[in-house]
């Protein structure tokens, strides 16, 4: 059995049944925690292309997602979870907007399989991204002008703006991936016809189309609008239209989109009504809170009983308090409070309740089984139908899912067909049965010795400003503010480790380690470190038997930023090596040029640094090294500053007993008052150097 996704996702050797609970949250399981790992260290390049790597379409995720990975990060038990979906948005921003950006090559053709995707939304892109990379021959089927499916038709652009969308789909389109535009099938071409065309598979992804309709009076009356027409007569053709009044009928996010778009339409008022308490509403608080700021009136626990109007126009709607939602057994069956009827005023009603199939072109297609909810029956690990060559996935299979979760249909069915037409076993090793790492607890002494440290949230348009055009709400971070909260991640399961054939039992890692995670048991002679290491480093670099290293493939204790500091040509001042805390964020992220001479290495924790570094420093050519601590503003507290003095020591005795000055090693703790400090305490150690030479 082999991995389709090569090198990139085989378990590494430290790998094992456990795993960050934002990993395994992650219906495609995005590898959050290495790309907000990145992030911190600024390296913006290498986080996209972790991102991208399972992410088919990563501006659209990073706005929209409703981040399950958030919910589940162990952070939230410290303070706030990180907000590692507006930390993908950031990346996607930057690279579209910074990064250079060469032609992306065409995926080659491997094999003559050619397969047809019907339907070109999240589930259907995916699929097509992954199986083009796999090296087939893939076209999607697209019914509308335009791709993106119900990103493009339902969700507004104050949420999602087209232009970074349309560069996901592009980079797709670069691959190789042809997109048949005003195709629906059963209409322009049969579902029979893809076959004689020489279509040998077929992936099914045309999502929940048409919105359902209430089994009351009065939905036929003028003014009466489903929720999947209005929005996309909003965000298509710019000619959505209500009066006054507007009565959204729903609870879910399709409910808050309406009645958001329809608050930049004009009304006087916007209400909402659902069957469910504010607390059972089927979509995030975030979602219902953005929405009511922007002054929509939410009813809860109420239900329609008819729409009234009058001479064919609707007027408005009569309702009835809700007694309960579910029933004993957790089953959704409204009951309602015997003469609780009222009526809300009204000129236009949305209805929003839900979204349905429509599965006309499969007439016929006696192997494909449709089930009670109208969606397409599949078997739940190859998302493969009855009928032989015929996959299905996304929302059509879901009922109703998220963006992540059609992305993650995509992505198994891409290698469903696959290993069916190779007749292969291959396995994306990312989507392992794993658990996710036990939460903190709160009772254990090692969170009190975790620095709390503020969330950054999102900066957005005011409520009364946004209402009154369509642009985007969420104005996105800023470099500084996405390092910044990226620095807040733990690390979560991807530590230290020790290797058990090497330890000597000293005891050295559990002196040394601020937040008291190395531990030995009675019975075993050496030491355990658990998922709750944070990265600092110190134990790495003290222990005197070289057993503990870092789990993480992008830490490398910053050899090889010193070995890059050393290709750049040689001046004829003094040259310094910088080593610094990648906490001081004005100095991680300065873009004004320090001058040649003065060449910086950042760790983020100067735990990290080794004396055996700063040697090599010099043994590579340096003239001086400058260690510049942050102040109170490390995640790691003072320790790091503690050891960092100490290993400057230690680096200084060596120089002196071998007849290299110690004033050749200057520390430094670098102030965010005092911004100047910095280059001041730099000329000073090459004024030093130079009486020296």
């Amino acid at each position: 059995m082999t991995d389709v996704y090569g090198d990139k996702t085989k378990m590494n050797r430290y790998e094992t049944d456990e795993e960050a609970p934002c990993i395994v949250a992650c219906p495609i399981r995005q590898d959050a925690r290495d790309y907000v790992q990145l992030i911190a260290r600024g390296k913006f390049t290498e986080a996209m292309q972790v991102v991208a790597e399972r992410n088919a379409l990563p501006s659209a995720c990073g706005r929209i997602c409703t981040h399950p990975c958030e919910t589940e990060c162990r952070r939230k038990d410290i303070d706030k979870p990180i907000a590692i979906a507006w930390l993908k948005r950031f990346l996607a921003d930057w690279y579209y907007h910074e990064a250079s950006q060469g032609n992306e090559a065409q995926a080659e053709i491997k094999y003559p399989e050619k397969i047809a995707i019907i339907g070109a939304g999240p589930a259907g892109l995916a699929a097509a991204k992954d199986l083009t990379r796999l090296g087939y021959q893939c076209t999607i089927f697209e019914a509308h002008s335009e791709p993106g499916g119900m990103l493009r038709m339902g969700v507004p652009t104050y949420r999602l703006p087209r232009d970074f969308m349309d560069k996901d789909i592009n980079f797709i389109k670069k691959l190789g991936v042809e997109i048949r535009y005003n195709t629906t099938i059963g209409k322009d071409i049969s579902f029979s016809d893809l076959q004689n065309e020489g279509y040998e598979i077929t992936f099914i992804a045309v999502g929940l189309p048409v919105t359902r309709r209430l089994p009351i009076e009065g939905t036929d009356l003028d003014g009466v609008q489903d929720a999947i027409t209005f929005l996309k007569s909003a965000n298509c053709h710019n000619n959505a239209k209500v009066g006054n009044k507007v009565l959204v009928i729903g609870g879910g996010a399709v409910a808050m989109d309406c009645a958001r778009t329809a608050l930049r339409l004009g009304p006087k008022e916007v209400h909402i009504t659902c069957l469910e308490s504010r607390s059972e509403m089927p979509t995030s608080d975030y979602e219902i809170e953005e929405t009511l700021q922007e002054k929509a009136i939410l009813h809860t626990s109420v239900g329609p009983k008819r729409i009234v109007g009058e001479n064919g126009k609707v007027t408005g709607l009569e309702t009835l308090k809700v007694k309960s939602v579910f029933d004993s057994q957790g089953r959704f069956n409204p009951t309602f409070h015997e003469n609780s009827e009222s009526i809300l005023d009204a000129d236009t009603i949305i209805l929003a309740i839900g979204q349905a199939s429509d599965l006309s072109f499969l007439d016929g297609q006696k192997e494909i089984q449709i089930t009670r909810g109208g969606t397409i029956a599949v078997n739940a690990d190859t998302l493969s139908t009855d009928m032989p060559g015929v996959f299905a996935g996304g929302d059509i299979v879901l009922g109703r899912g998220t963006l992540t979760m059609g992305l993650g249909h995509g992505k198994k069915a891409a290698l469903s067909i696959h290993n069916y037409l190779r007749q292969s076993l291959e396995i994306d090793h990312k989507f392992r049965d794993v658990k996710p790492i036990d939460e903190l607890l709160e009772t254990d002494t090692r969170v009190e010795r975790i620095k709390r440290e503020a969330r950054d949230e999102m900066p957005s348009l005011d409520p009364n400003t946004r209402i009154g055009n369509f642009d985007e709400v969420e104005l996105g971070f800023s470099e500084e503010t996405a390092v910044r909260e990226a620095m807040r991640c733990m690390n979560c399961g991807n530590g230290a480790t020790i290797s058990p054939e090497v330890c000597i039992a000293c005891l050295t890692c559990v002196r040394v380690c601020p937040f008291e995670i190395p531990k030995i048991k009675e019975d075993e002679n050496f030491a355990h470190i658990n998922n709750d290491c944070q990265s600092c480093g110190m134990c790495v670099v003290e222990c005197p038997a070289k057993a503990i290293e870092f789990k993480g493939p992008y830490e490398d204790m910053g050899i090889g930023q010193l070995n890059d500091a050393f290709k750049k040509t040689k001046t004829s001042e003094p040259l310094i090596i910088n080593f610094y805390c990648s906490y001081n964020l004005d100095l991680a992220l300065s873009r004004e040029e320090l001058p040649e001479n003065i060449r910086q290495v950042n760790l983020l924790s100067l735990g990290k640094l080794s004396p055996g570094l700063i040697l090599e420093a010099f043994e590579k050519g340096a003239d001086g090294v400058l260690i510049t601590s942050c102040d109170d503003s490390c995640h790691y507290g003072d320790s790091c500053n503690t050891w960092a003095e100490q290993r400057a020591e230690t680096a200084m005795d060596f120089l002196a007993s071998i007849g290299i000055e110690k004033e050749r090693i200057k520390c430094h703790i670098h102030s965010t008052n005092n911004e100047e400090g910095f280059l001041q305490t730099a000329n000073q150690l090459i004024e030093e150097i130079r009486k020296l030479n």
